[in-house]
Order: structure tokens, then sequence, then C-alpha cells
């Protein structure tokens, strides 16, 4: 029999969304660098990643710089990390040719908030093409489910990689000198989108690692793994000579950080090797040079083992102020609601 009742609406899957089919948008532009101006342009589009019967499965948005150039210029494909972050770090804040107006010691000014002109910009040498991972920034999959398959290691190898042969091939870019240029979980991905490519016929002229991470025991505070321990040290040590907090303020930072690390090669890497066997003597004389180094109390040093967490260390810093230092950059300062807790509420670096 057939129902002469009411069709259901077919539901629409968990986050569906429609890629976008528009033209990418082109502008002039120029910058001042010095006494020169540098004149380039800038295309913003997304391009369809597809099924084999032609569907858009994801759309990933990009910005692109470029300069006009009788010969062939190097490209170079640029993303952040996370995994989970836009390129709008590496974009307005190091790379492109415009970027956020920030005070000298990388704070937020008053609004209204502004752009400026990069001098530090790598456009000169390079066109840059800034790239959204799908799900971050204006990248986004047809529907949730769809975009699970991106969301993986080998996914999101695959789908920039997809990504940079389809551009290169709609901008005749083939003849280019290509590179690479990643930013923390970014360099992991691009170790493994270099190997994707070559197998996809793609060779590189160079990759670029900002904040690398390719082992992740080297960030991995954990009972019996003594590598972050060891190799963090000297960053807190340049820290802790930032916020005026060590013994060695008579000295340059460049000298401090040289004495720091022939310390930790010569005496902290062989004292933590020794485990539980090291004495109460040597644990005492170590906590004494690294509370020199680092500014912390010597007694906190041995109640922690001689073994400083990344969160601990930006909490236990400024204590005494009430305040707290940045875990991305750690000239900038944090306030809690209680002083005495173990570990920040929050990256002041990251507000």
């Amino acid at each position: 029999m057939k129902s002469h009742g009411k069709q259901k609406a077919k539901k629409k899957p968990e986050g569906a969304y429609s890629i976008p089919t528009a033209e990418p948008v082109v502008v002039e532009r120029s910058i001042s660098l010095g006494e020169d101006r540098l004149a380039y342009s800038v295309e913003t589009g997304v391009l369809p990643l597809r099924a084999e019967d032609g569907e858009a499965q994801a759309g990933i948005f990009y910005m692109a710089y470029t300069v006009a150039s009788e010969q062939p210029r190097p490209l170079l494909f640029s993303f952040n990390g996370g995994p989970g972050s836009s390129s709008v770090w590496l974009h307005l804040g190091a790379l492109g040719p415009r970027r956020a107006c920030m005070l000298p010691d990388g704070s937020l000014p008053a609004p209204p908030y502004r752009l400026e002109d990069n001098p530090h910009t790598w456009l000169p040498f390079a066109d840059i093409v800034f790239i959204d991972p799908v799900g971050t920034g204006f990248s986004r999959p047809k529907d949730t489910e769809t975009g699970k398959k991106y969301w993986s290691v080998e996914g999101d190898i695959e789908s920039i990689g997809r990504f940079i042969r389809l551009f290169l091939t709609r901008h005749n870019r083939w003849q280019s000198p290509l590179f690479l240029a990643g930013e923390s979980y970014g360099t992991t991905r691009a170790a493994g989108l270099s190997n994707w490519l070559l197998d996809h016929g793609i060779a590189l002229n160079g990759i670029i690692l900002v904040s690398s991470i390719l082992n992740f025991q080297t960030a991995d505070f954990h009972v019996g793994n003594d590598l972050p321990y060891h190799l963090f040290l000297p960053t807190y040590a340049a820290t802790a000579h930032f916020h005026g907090k060590t013994r060695h303020q008579d000295k340059s930072v460049t000298e401090f950080l040289a004495e720091v690390e022939r310390w930790v090669e010569a005496d902290y890497v062989p004292a933590l090797a020794k485990g539980d066997r090291i004495s109460k003597a040597e644990r005492a004389g170590l906590a004494e040079a690294m509370s020199g180094f680092l500014g912390l109390d010597a007694q906190y040093l041995v109640q922690s083992n001689i073994r400083v967490e990344i969160s601990r260390f930006c909490k236990e810093l400024l204590r005494g102020e009430n305040r707290t230092v940045g875990r991305l950059d750690s000239r900038l300062k944090g306030i809690d609601l209680l002083a005495t807790a173990e570990k920040p509420d929050y990256d002041p670096s990251m507000t």
C-alpha cells in the first residue's frame, strides 16, 4: 500500500557544508621594504578535493602571494601545526608581506588592531602559498563523517599533497623550485609530505622546519624519559635571564646560554642517567647550579628530583610576583586566580 502521509525530509549529514565553487579573487598590492617598494599579487580561494566520481569531498582554503618575474621564482608552501591550526600564525606573524602589529615584547597593543608592512617577509625570495588543512581556517569537509578521513596522519598528508599537485597544475608552476615550510606539527607533516610528493612525481628543493618536532619523545615529560628535561633546560635558562632571575645577569644571553649548554652536557645529562643511584650530595649540588641558571629555589629543585616539567616552570619562575610566563612565548606574563596553584591556568602567549 502507498502511504499518503507526508514524507519526512531527508536528514542532512552532521556538519553538512557546501564546498565553495567561486573563482579565486586576485588583487594587486605593494609594501615598503626600506627605500624600495615590493609589488605583488595576492590570490585567495578554495581548491576542491574530489572523489573518483567527481563529487567535492572537501575544500582547502589558501592565500597565494606572487611577484611578477620573467624567470620561474621559487614557490614555498607554508602551513602551521597543531594539528588543528590554520596557517594564520606564519602568515600574519612571520612570513607574509603584512603582519599583525604587536608591541616590542610580543604582546597585543590596545584595540583597534591593525596590520603593518612586514620588513622580514620571505616574499622577496619566494612566492608563498599559505595552506589551511581541512578543518582549519576556512577549509571544510563536505560533512563531519567525511572529515574523519582527513583528520589522521595519512589523510592529512594526502590532502595537502593533492592540494599542492592541483595548485601546481592550475597555476602552471611545475617548473618552479619547490619548498615546504612547516611549523610545530607542521614539521612532522612536512617530513611525511615530502615522501608523499616524491612518490607522486614532485621533487622538493628544500624543507624549512620551524619549531621542529620530529621525535615526540623530546616533548613527553614522563617518568623514565629524561630527554625533555635536559633539552628544555637551556630555554628555561634563557627565559629566566630575560626576566632577570638568574645569578648570571652580568653576562650576555649568548655567553650565558653557552655556559648553560656546556653544563647540561657535562654534568646534568650524566646525572639524570644515574636515576635513583644519584647521591643526596650530588643532587643538592646540581640543584644549586640549576638554581643559579633558572632562578628557581634550590630546595624546590631537590624536591622536584632535579626535573622540571614545562608547565611547572612557567608557574614557578615568577610565583613571587603572582605572575606566570608563557609557554609558546616566555617573554609574556600571565596572572592566575591563585598564585598557589601548581600549573598556570592558561598560556598568556595564546591569548
